[in-house]
């Protein structure tokens, strides 16, 4: 596996006409097989991405099925897009994207940890991606009102009625835990290093079998890409 990670990172680099990085998630599952990477046109970065998703309440779930990024010049064009393997089932949802002139530069997964032997195991559930204005995409439910430095605060926002007027409430929570409507657990933010955004993406999928339990995408890498 390390050595094929050098391989790629070597064409990928080559491909975008500049170094790249890889940046994965860290509760991926260790089941299926990584798809080909894919990378941004030249000169080029995400800046929308949009998820494939499988409804549960199946006999066998497979929650999040696919996952393609949308690519953007640096003077807000759009040129193309990015897809590595994905499922059979499941629908693509809507388009996350971020605000004029801002590119992807962090991601997240919930993934549901293995279920054992009489379990059906989902794979990944979710995603989050950041953009580099701290506005944090959700795959499956929007846009969060929420940044990254609002989320470390752990702040609450509300819109209330006062003397007439529409305005909205924020609330520091303690000690609260966090709620949540997915299926699995959150794992930890994956940064691009600096000066550097997301430019591709790989995926890890268990492939759709007759009699053996499936788990659509159970492990994500992405690369970053310098914007000199």
């Amino acid at each position: 596996m390390k050595l094929q990670i050098f391989v790629w990172l070597a064409i990928l680099a080559y491909s975008h006409g500049s170094p790249s990085e890889m940046i994965q998630i860290d509760n991926g599952l260790n089941r299926g097989d990584w798809g080909p990477p894919d990378l941004c046109p030249n000169a080029s970065w995400a800046t929308s991405f949009e998820i494939k998703y499988a409804a549960l309440g199946h006999i066998d779930d497979t929650a999040l099925t696919g996952i393609r990024i949308y690519c953007q010049s640096s003077d807000g064009t759009l040129v193309g897009s990015a897809i590595s393997e994905e499922a059979t089932y499941g629908d693509w949802l809507d388009l996350r994207s971020c605000n004029a002139g801002e590119f992807f530069d962090a991601m997240r997964a919930n993934v549901v940890p293995e279920q054992g032997d009489f379990g059906d195991d989902l794979g990944m559930d979710n995603l989050q991606m950041s953009c580099s204005d701290g506005v944090i995409l959700d795959g499956l439910y929007g846009t969060p009102a929420l940044t990254l430095e609002e989320e470390s605060l752990k702040l609450a926002r509300e819109h209330i009625v006062f003397e007439g007027k529409e305005t909205e409430a924020v609330h520091v929570i303690i000690n609260e835990k966090e709620s949540t409507k997915d299926a699995g657990e959150w794992g930890s933010w994956a940064f691009c290093t600096t000066g550097l955004r997301i430019c591709g993406i790989e995926t890890r999928v268990e492939r759709d079998t007759t009699l053996t339990d499936d788990a659509g995408v159970v492990d994500l890498i992405m690369y970053c890409c310098s914007t000199a």
